[in-house]
């Protein structure tokens, strides 16, 4: 029987078609064997429908098995040759798969236009805080995959070790199209010294989700300042209220380096929204720039992670990225920091199938301000696709991936998901159609900003991640927190990369 492992950063639909995959693959399951129906495998591993649903969807359209209307899913009969590519491209991932969905279509596709040079994906995964780590271990011995899909902020630093390609050097004329139509800010995450480096797969936005149908039950409006937010936490917290939706806290947010660079994506818009930066637009250090209103914002923080820590999850100092939104799903709270990219992770872990589901039930929005005299600020995050330099097939590489950036493609991923698209064209179409959700998540685009681009970055975050963990979880004093903070960028800073 199938397993799942629900702690797993792996979404659980990508875990049973692996599991099913590999069935197939080694032979345990054969051409015509029975697979258990969508309900049986809910009842079987104690997981939603919306998963199993895609799971066998993926399997379905990679042509591993097929759908009998009335008498369920059954092993293709070609299903192990569809196992035997030849072309093999190595691909480097994290745990984080929803992207790969489109590089296995854009396989597909290929191996059905050109079925003289099929391809086959290897696929290597490792966790989001060993990526870097096993990545670059991989370059410096020369044994780098073809491609490799990042968080834009880590582009820099292998663009200038030499370790990826600026895409112009494969197709100039099909990169110059391209960038044309990609989002502003979007353009500038995947640029390094005005080549494009990265292809995204679609573009994030960090904020706060919240039950939006039980702030319509309350009377709440979503809190635009940092007093009504608090006013909003501490409604929540009420026993009253507590008991009328079953929530057992009112907020979760990131607050160690546990949760790794979600830490830094999540938290410094509230570092931009008191007029302070990490680095100036120089790429200089300018953490102590603003001192002052730096370290009012870790006190406001503060209130809510010191002086309502009750009403936060105990374990909310060891919780992974991927908890935040497992919390929000399962109704623990009514309130969870978290990025745009949330939705399919809150779609397993809810009985939430679909954009109507979330736009009756959920409501995103940028983080509340000290005021709503600040303009508010997101951080633009988003996955990029790279294409290695010491890969023999750099060239083929390149086809898929233009495979993906079709904008019917992203279209289509980005409705799957409910993701903003990096592309200006596929955005417009949605704000044109009133897509439910995405016609008022793509305004959004206007408030973001780009993290630092610098090829130290890594370093930089992590002492970022060590700044807030001491004041928001070990109750540091703010001003000891940030001088600390900038004696240890100074440093990283003067280092050669």
């Amino acid at each position: 029987m199938a397993t799942i492992d629900r702690h797993s950063a792996i979404p659980l639909y990508y875990q049973l078609k692996v599991w099913f995959r590999e069935q197939i693959e080694v032979g345990t399951l054969r051409p015509g064997d029975q697979l258990p129906t969508e309900a049986e495998l809910c009842d079987q591993l104690g997981i939603s429908r919306a998963p199993v649903r895609q799971a066998m969807a993926e399997l379905a359209r990679d042509g591993l098995i097929y759908r009998r209307a009335g008498a369920g899913s059954f092993v293709a009969p070609a299903a192990a040759a569809a196992l035997i590519q030849r072309t093999t491209l190595r691909v480097q991932a994290h745990y984080d798969v929803r992207w790969m969905d489109s590089l296995e279509q854009a396989t597909q596709r290929w191996n059905s236009q050109h079925p003289e040079h099929e391809v086959e994906l290897d696929v290597r995964m490792c966790t989001r805080s060993e990526f870097h780590q096993v990545l670059q271990r991989a370059a410096i011995r020369g044994e780098a995959p073809d491609l490799a899909a990042m968080d834009y902020v880590w582009l820099t630093h292998y663009a200038t070790q030499g370790y990826i390609t600026p895409l112009d050097e494969l197709d100039a004329r099909w990169v110059a199209h391209t960038a044309q139509d990609l989002e502003p800010p979007v353009l500038r995450n995947n640029t390094v010294e005005g080549r494009l480096y990265g292809i995204p797969i679609q573009a994030d936005i960090t904020g706060l989700w919240y039950r939006k149908d039980w702030f319509q039950g309350e009377g709440l409006k979503p809190p635009e300042t940092w007093d009504a937010w608090l006013s909003v936490f501490d409604h929540f917290a009420e026993p009253e209220v507590m008991g009328r939706y079953g929530h057992h806290y009112s907020l979760i947010l990131p607050m160690t380096a546990t949760t790794g660079e979600t830490t830094t994506n999540l938290l410094i818009p509230f570092i931009w929204m008191v007029g302070a930066e990490v680095l100036n637009a120089q790429g200089n250090l300018a953490l102590d720039a603003h001192r002052a209103e730096l370290c009012d914002m870790l006190r406001f923080l503060q209130t809510i992670t010191l002086d309502r820590r009750d009403h936060m999850p105990k374990d909310v100092h060891r919780s992974n990225w991927w908890h935040l939104a497992r919390y929000f799903a399962q109704g623990d709270v009514p309130m969870t920091l978290g990025g745009s990219y949330e939705w399919p992770r809150i779609r397993e872990e809810s009985n939430w199938n679909d954009e109507a589901d979330a736009a009756t039930h959920l409501g995103f929005m940028l983080l509340p301000r000290p005021s709503r005299s600040v303009q508010p600020v997101g951080s633009l995050g988003g996955t990029s696709w790279a294409v290695f330099q010491q890969s023999e097939n750099r060239e083929l590489a390149l086809e898929l991936l233009k495979l993906i950036t079709t904008r019917d493609a992203s279209r289509q991923f980005c409705e799957d998901n409910l993701q903003v698209s990096p592309y200006v064209s596929v955005n417009q179409r949605f704000m044109r159609t009133q897509h439910p959700w995405l016609q008022d998540l793509v305004p959004l685009l206007a408030y973001v900003r780009n993290r630092p681009m610098h090829p130290n970055y890594v370093r930089i975050s992590g002492f970022i991640q060590d700044m807030f963990e001491r004041v928001l979880w070990e109750g540091a004093d703010p001003e000891a927190a940030v001088r600390k903070a900038v004696q240890a960028l100074t440093v990283v800073m003067a280092e050669p990369y």
